[in-house]
């Protein structure tokens, strides 16, 4: 003889392991996935990165912009300029060349 309650329930193994699996697959396609959260992560600190660099650029232009105008608009800074970086003299000035004996070889 055959029980007709036995036959009509579920079998609650399979239901107890089912719902677990699930959810971890779930987890680990929300971490794992094209759009998943290390993906997310990965491309927050990415853009951090390209923002910090647009900056340092930005103030690199803004510092070259300056330059570019004092360069053609100040004459003073262009004879610093002249005579600091291409050593070049006024008429009537002497240079004067300091050795510094620390650095020669007594022999």
């Amino acid at each position: 003889m055959l029980k007709k309650g036995k036959k009509n329930r579920p079998n609650l193994k399979n239901r107890n392991l089912v719902f677990p699996l699930i959810l971890i697959l779930g987890m680990l396609y929300l971490f794992t996935s094209e759009m998943g959260v290390l993906r997310w992560y990965q491309l927050k600190n990415k853009r951090e990165h390209i923002q910090s660099e647009i900056n340092r650029l930005i103030a690199e232009e803004k510092s070259l912009t300056e330059e570019l105008d004092r360069l053609t608009n100040d004459e003073e800074y262009i004879k610093k300029i002249a005579q600091e970086r291409y050593q070049m003299v006024k008429p009537g000035e002497k240079v004067f060349r300091v050795i510094d004996r620390r650095n020669t070889d007594r022999k």
